[in-house]
C-alpha cells in the first residue's frame, strides 16, 4: 500500500525488529507469520461478523500498521482508517478439506512488505461449526496479540447481536510502539543492559549445541570445521529450514496436576515444561549439564499492555546450568531466577542482546547455541456465558509455517475441548526425525509427573530414565 504524505513514520520496535530479521536472511518469507483458526459451536451469522470486522478494524490499530522502506530500511505506519467490504467464507465438505485448505493457506506468505498484513476467513466446519481463520504478520501481532483480537472481535460481535454497549476500547499499539522508541534513546539504561548480557554470556564459558537430534549433527561439523573443540554448528542454515508439525496432548488429569503443583509451588508452567524439555536434551547430548533455549516473553505487564493487541513479544535466552546433583525443584528454581534476571532485561532489544554473544564466541550468523524456541501461549478455556449466557464450545489451533527459523519451535497451549495441553512442535526435517521429537514429548512429560510427585529427586535420576 502506497504511504500517504499524511502518516507518521515510525522506525520498527525491537519486537518487530526480531521479526524482520528472521524474514531477512531466510529464503523463506512464511516464517513471520501466525496462522491460527477458532472455531465454536455458536451459531455465528457471518454478515453480522463482518460488521463486527470492521469496527474492530477501527479498535485494533496493530490491524492497520503498513509497511515501507525509507532511507533503506524498514518503517511502519497506522492508516486512520480501513474497511473490508466483504470477508470471504468457506464452507466445508469434510475435516480433511478443511484441514488441507488452512495448512496451504498457512505456508503461502503473507507479504508485509508489500501491504498484505493479513488473510481472514469465515467458515462453517463439516459437522455445523463455525469459525475465524487468521494468519497475520508477526510484525503486527504476536500470538498473545491474536488471542486479544479474537476476544475482542468476538465482544464486539456479541454487543451488535445483542444491543449491549461496545467492549472496553483497546488500547492503542501506536502509542506503545512511541513509548518503545523513545526507551531505546536511554543510552545509560542501555548500557547497563548490555553490561549484564556481557556477564550473562561469560558465565559458563562458551555454551553448547544441546539439540533435541542429539550430537551427531555437531560431531559431523566438527570433522569437517576439523575442530574437535567445535560446540556451536550452523543449525540455524536457511538451507535447512524445512518444517513439520506434530501435536503431543496432555490430559486434563495430568494437566490438572500439572497447574495444581504450578499454584502450589509458585511455579509459572514455562519454567516447568522448559525444566522437562531441557532435562531430556542433556541426557542425549552428553549429559550436559549447560542446556540453552530461547523463550518468549509477552512483555504484556500492565493493565493498558495487557488490553492491547500488536506485537510486544520478546525472546530471551534462557541458558541453564543445573548439575546431576540439584534436585528437581531447584532446578525449577534456577529457571525461575535466571527467566525473571531475563525479564528485568527485556527492554535491551533481542538482536543486540545475540550480537554480545556472536561477538564474544565468533559466531557467524547462522550459529546459534539455542536448541529451540519455547513459547507458552494461555489461551482461555472456558468462554462458558461468553455469548448471552450460552454454553460454549470451541476449539483454537495452530498451523505448520513449513518452515522455520529454529531448529526446533515448542508451542504450549491450554486445548479448550478437553481443558489438557497441547505442545505443538515445528521441528527442521533436515535436522530432527518425528521419532526424536516424540521422545522429547515423552521424556518431558515423564520428568515432570516424576519432579511433581518427588521434588527431590535428583537431575542425575531423572537423566538416567530418560530415552536414549
Amino acid at each position: 500500500m502506497k504511504k500517504k504524505n499524511t502518516e507518521k513514520l515510525y522506525d520498527l520496535i525491537p519486537s518487530q525488529q526480531t521479526m524482520y530479521l528472521m524474514v531477512k536472511y531466510s529464503f523463506s518469507k512464511q516464517l513471520t507469520q501466525i496462522p491460527t483458526s477458532f472455531s465454536t459451536d455458536l451459531d455465528l451469522d457471518f454478515d453480522l461478523l463482518t460488521k463486527a470486522f470492521n469496527i474492530e478494524l477501527e479498535r485494533n490499530d496493530s490491524l492497520r500498521i503498513q509497511f515501507t522502506k525509507a532511507d533503506k530500511q524498514m518503517k511502519q505506519y497506522f492508516l486512520p482508517t480501513m474497511k473490508m467490504s466483504k470477508v470471504p467464507c468457506k464452507y466445508f465438505r469434510s475435516k480433511e478439506e478443511q484441514d488441507a485448505f488452512f495448512s496451504k493457506d498457512a505456508q503461502i506468505p503473507v507479504r508485509f512488505d508489500k501491504g498484505d498484513n493479513f488473510r481472514i476467513y469465515f467458515f462453517k466446519t463439516a459437522d455445523g461449526n463455525n469459525g475465524i481463520y487468521f494468519n497475520v504478520s508477526h510484525l503486527n501481532m504476536d500470538a498473545l496479540g491474536v488471542m486479544i483480537f479474537y476476544l475482542d472481535l468476538l465482544s464486539v460481535y456479541r454487543s451488535l447481536k445483542y444491543g449491549q454497549p461496545m467492549p472496553k476500547p483497546l488500547d492503542s499499539y501506536e502509542q506503545y510502539v512511541q513509548k518503545e522508541l523513545e526507551l531505546q534513546k536511554n543510552t545509560e539504561k542501555m548500557k547497563k543492559h548490555e553490561e549484564f548480557y556481557k556477564e550473562y554470556f561469560a558465565k559458563g564459558g562458551e555454551p553448547i549445541y544441546a539439540a533435541v537430534h542429539g550430537p551427531a549433527f555437531l560431531e559431523k561439523m566438527r570433522i569437517k570445521k576439523k575442530n574437535p573443540n567445535l560446540r556451536v554448528p550452523a543449525a540455524y542454515n536457511p538451507l535447512y529450514d524445512k518444517c513439520n508439525m506434530i501435536t503431543g496432548h496432555i490430559g486434563p488429569e495430568q494437566t490438572q496436576k500439572i497447574y495444581d503443583f504450578c499454584r502450589k509451588n509458585s511455579i509459572a508452567p514455562e519454567s516447568l515444561f522448559m525444566m522437562g524439555l531441557r532435562i531430556h536434551c542433556s541426557a542425549i547430548n552428553y549429559r550436559t549439564p549447560d542446556v540453552f533455549m530461547m523463550a518468549t516473553c509477552s512483555k504484556r505487564a500492565t493493565l493498558k499492555e495487557k488490553n492491547m493487541s500488536g506485537c510486544l513479544v520478546q525472546p530471551v535466552q534462557v541458558r541453564t546450568i543445573i548439575p546431576e546433583t540439584a534436585t528437581f525443584m531447584e532446578g525449577l528454581h534456577e529457571y525461575t531466577s535466571v527467566r525473571t534476571q531475563l525479564y528485568r532485561h527485556t527492554d535491551y532489544p533481542y538482536i543486540t542482546a545475540r550480537d554480545v554473544s556472536r561477538e564474544m564466541y565468533n559466531y557467524s550468523l547462522i550459529q546459534g547455541p539455542a536448541c529451540m524456541m519455547f513459547s507458552w501461549i494461555p489461551i482461555p478455556t472456558d468462554l462458558d456465558g461468553f455469548m448471552g449466557g450460552q454454553k460454549v464450545n470451541f476449539d483454537f489451533r495452530t498451523y505448520d509455517l513449513g518452515r522455520y527459523f529454529t531448529p526446533l519451535y515448542t508451542i504450549c497451549s491450554p486445548d479448550p475441548k478437553d481443558n489438557g495441553l497441547n505442545l505443538n512442535y515445528m521441528y527442521r526435517v533436515k535436522l530432527s526425525t518425528k521419532e526424536q521429537i516424540e521422545a522429547l514429548h515423552r521424556d518431558a512429560l515423564r520428568t515432570i509427573l516424576t519432579g511433581i510427585d518427588n521434588p527431590d529427586i535428583t537431575v542425575g535420576e531423572l537423566l538416567d530414565s530418560c530415552s536414549k
